[in-house]
């Protein structure tokens, strides 16, 4: 069997981890934690406030930002794929920092499945995506590998992320993100962060703020 050809695509319906609808699910964890950590030390040396110190050091912001990212692609597949009644394959990529965006690897068959259905008026806007731009991908030959047809080629460059976000988008479900904060939120938004916090960048920020506080305290008056 043949390699599948995947397509990349914007995965839709998500307004970016830099909204606030999504600050709950980044910083509560990290305050959770600066309490529970506190509350469990056998002695006063660290407070809430000296562990959220110790995270900022510590934590990879952008890996914690991609963990969430990938459970909102997994959220947006599943609904996707028990509202199509078909398992379509749409898989996380990569989440784009830059541009606060998810970008997703779809089969070229779930392409050309839902570019079929596109006629169908049970499905949101496409958006301006006109599906005979498209007709060319049926022609599509794995054996030809990179030597397409320029017909076929043409076609591939204009189903571009943007344009396979519009196609996943017309067969979404527009409350998906809403759906995904509620499930991602609780432990899955705790094991993100968790997972984000580098042990050896960790052990050494609470060591530089235990030394920064044992001077703070030998310089107080009284204590010369």
């Amino acid at each position: 069997m043949p390699g599948e050809t995947m397509l990349e695509g914007y995965v839709p319906d998500f307004s970016g981890l830099s909204s606030p609808a999504w600050a709950p699910l980044l910083n509560d964890p990290r305050w959770r934690a600066a309490e529970a950590k506190a509350f469990l030390q056998m002695h006063d040396e660290f407070d809430r406030d000296d562990f959220l110190k110790i995270f900022v050091e510590s934590a990879d912001y952008e890996k914690q930002c991609t963990a969430i990212a990938k459970s909102f692609c997994d959220v947006f597949g599943i609904h996707l794929a028990l509202k199509l009644g078909i398992p379509h394959g749409v898989r996380f990529a990569r989440y784009d920092h830059a541009f606060d965006r998810i970008v997703a690897s779809v089969p070229l068959g779930t392409v050309r499945w839902l570019l079929d259905r596109c006629g169908e008026k049970r499905h949101r806007s496409l958006d301006g995506l006109k599906p005979r731009d498209f007709e060319a991908l049926w022609d599509f030959d794995w054996k030809a590998g990179d030597r397409q047809s320029e017909a076929v080629s043409r076609a591939f460059e204009m189903m571009d992320a943007v344009a396979v976000g519009k196609l996943l988008r017309a067969f979404g479900n527009p409350g998906i993100e809403k759906r995904a904060i509620s499930e991602i939120g609780g432990d899955g938004a705790q094991q993100a962060f968790a997972n984000s916090i580098d042990p050896d960048k960790y052990r050494t920020a609470k060591e530089r703020r235990r030394r920064e506080k044992r001077a703070w305290t030998f310089a107080r008056p009284g204590n010369a």
